[in-house]
């Protein structure tokens, strides 16, 4: 379990399909933003449907604990906590 520390943004996935929906990322304002200039986080909801613990932090400073996983090309957060740091 680790934390990231970042601005929570989402971007739509799938436009004009039924599986249309928020896909969410986190901008690392940490140690993180030395690889990777985006982290996915995996939302708990369908994937046409908003996160509503995700979709109430968009545009703000948080930070993210949960399971980060990190391999050669990707960096992916399984979320357990989120705060807001503003």
């Amino acid at each position: 379990m680790g934390e990231i520390r970042g601005i929570l943004f989402a971007m739509i996935q799938g436009k004009g399909t039924r599986s249309e929906g928020p896909t969410y990322f986190i901008k690392p304002l940490d140690d993180y933003k030395n690889r990777w200039t985006e982290v996915l986080v995996r939302k708990k909801t369908h994937m046409w449907e908003k996160d509503p613990e995700l979709h109430k932090f968009l545009d703000k400073k948080v930070l993210i604990t949960g399971d980060i996983i990190e391999t050669k090309s990707t960096i992916t957060v399984d979320y357990f906590k989120i705060e807001n740091l503003e």
